[in-house]
């Protein structure tokens, strides 16, 4: 079941929806051209979406109870869908919501309805209907997609390829076979990238091999798909990998002297697509890569909880444990901006940290709230949202 209401409504102009084009009519009998009237299927046309001219971004909030809320962020429409069980994580991929339960070993899969598609010099951005995907048997930790696959990795190195096309059609359906018995597996450049431990493999979207990187992934687990590359995160630094008229390669980018003992990436965060990535390595410490400039950054930041880079030479918000949001230079972690966000923050729910490219977005799931920050402006709160369910777990969509 799904119920839909409205919270408030923004100006029209912040929709900005477009009406997508409609093909053009059947005629009585098969043709073999189109009459000469007919108008082209328009370029960026998707069946059953409207297509529209900004970022429709939504975010899937879930309780631990398998409660769901889809909050649109253009409307302000809230949707809630029907319960799916105990949940205690969650992954996007930009339009998916992946909801996993490791008491149940399964994942339900949520369309949020919205997406991007980039084409490089230009991007198109779509609204379809809020629906329930199914389940995949895995518990999910990341989640990795291209047009054809979308690979669940699980954190105990278990996989899941799922049919992309068939996630678009509402069903869950396995595309291949497991094609590695643990590490990580990710769609780029129409191959599989494999990372175990050893020197990371090609393999066709069958999971046939096709080449050998050469370089090794020891530990492999953390990663970021970025206009400058697809990221691994590794024992020893990262690994990017990056596609030139169709050979790929691999280069080594060792982690930076002094990052405390026993320092290891759990998880890479950044605004989708962009190439500064930041993590938290190990306690009171915040880790930054540029990847343009091949450059690691680190410093101490006493209590910080979880941090994300918003983009190239821009701030990196870093959310403590009193419940202050900071805006950090990417280079030496000097404070631009500070406010003073949350009243109190769960260790057992540790706050999300999701941005695009104009907002941030903190999940309050003491206070059932979600904050959204402008980071452009000293980290003004632009709106708090008062949700339905306890926003345990959070992940944005449409960016």
């Amino acid at each position: 079941m799904i119920r839909t209401h409205r919270r408030g409504r923004l100006p029209a102009s912040g929709a900005g929806l477009l009406a997508a084009a409609l093909l053009a009519g059947c005629g009585p009998a098969p043709q073999e051209e189109p009459p000469a009237d007919a108008e082209p299927t328009p370029h960026g046309y998707v069946e059953g979406a409207e297509e529209a001219a900004e970022p429709q971004s939504r975010l899937v909030l879930a309780d631990d109870e398998g409660r769901i809320q889809v909050l649109d962020l253009i409307t302000e429409e809230s949707t809630l869908l029907d319960p799916v069980g105990p949940v205690d994580g969650i992954t996007g991929d930009g339009r998916f919501a992946y909801l996993s339960s490791s008491d149940e070993r399964t994942t339900s899969v949520v369309d949020s309805g919205v997406w991007t598609v980039d084409h490089g010099d230009h991007s198109h951005y779509y609204r379809a209907e809020i629906r329930t995907a199914g389940t995949a048997d895995i518990t999910a930790a990341s989640a990795a997609t291209d047009t054809a696959l979308t690979a669940l990795n699980g954190a105990d190195g278990t996989l899941a390829l799922l049919d992309r096309p068939s996630l678009e059609d509402g069903t869950a359906a396995a595309a291949a076979a497991d094609p590695r018995a643990a590490g990580l597996t990710l769609p780029y450049a129409e191959r599989l990238i494999v990372a175990e431990d050893g020197p990371v493999q090609v393999l066709d979207r069958d999971g046939g091999p096709l080449e050998t990187l050469g370089e090794e992934c020891a530990d492999p687990g953390a990663w970021a798909d970025t206009r400058r590359g697809l990221v691994l995160g590794c024992a020893d630094g990262a690994l990017v990998v990056t596609e030139d008229d169709g050979a790929l390669t691999a280069e080594p980018l060792p982690y930076p002297d002094g990052l405390p003992a026993g320092a290891a990436v759990a998880g890479f965060h950044h605004r989708p697509g962009a190439a500064a990535l930041a993590a938290v390595p190990a306690p009171d410490t915040v880790l930054v890569l540029d990847l343009a400039e091949r450059r690691w950054d680190h410093w101490e930041l006493p209590g910080v909880v979880t941090a994300t880079a918003v983009g190239e030479g821009a701030s990196v918000l870093a959310l403590t444990e009193d419940g202050a949001l900071h805006a950090l230079d990417p280079a030496t972690g000097e404070e631009r901006a500070r406010t003073d966000l949350l009243e109190r923050v769960d260790a057992e729910h540790p706050p999300t940290l999701q941005v695009d490219t104009s907002r941030a977005y903190v999940n309050d799931a003491h206070a059932g709230r979600v904050h959204e920050i402008d980071y452009n402006d000293d980290l003004r709160v632009a709106r708090t949202f008062e949700t339905e369910v306890a926003p345990h777990h959070m992940v944005e969509t449409g960016r």
